[in-house]
């Protein structure tokens, strides 16, 4: 038996506010609370699970291991500005620009502009 993926987990300060910024950021999908310390899953149009937990700690998320979600989209560095995030970085690749932005939770984000 193959191992199948199940869903990411993400820990922020707000649960709500960030399941709010997933519907957001991914154009739609839905969340709902699973247990009682608020925990929720959020489901993206695609069937992305997005697991957000209550943060225990309140250092800055840092970019490694899976923290750094990438999305890919025309217009992405539109799309940024519409979720009032600002650009923090740019990067010109063969298959065209790739914006840098930091969530509401201080998470970094890339989002790769299709042509």
């Amino acid at each position: 038996m193959s191992a199948k993926f199940d869903h990411i987990e993400v820990h922020v300060a707000d649960i709500g506010k960030y399941c709010e910024f997933l519907v957001s950021v991914f154009e739609g999908g839905t969340f709902k609370v699973i247990s009682e310390s608020g925990t929720s899953m959020f489901t993206s149009p695609e069937g992305i699970n997005i697991e957000v937990k209550h943060k225990q700690a309140e250092e800055a998320p840092i970019m490694s291991g899976f923290c750094n979600p990438c999305l890919r989209r025309l217009g992405a560095q539109q799309f940024i500005r519409s979720l009032s995030f600002a650009i923090t970085k740019e990067r010109k690749t063969a298959e065209g620009m790739v914006y840098f932005f930091q969530d509401h939770e201080g998470v970094t984000w890339h989002i790769k502009d299709r042509n």
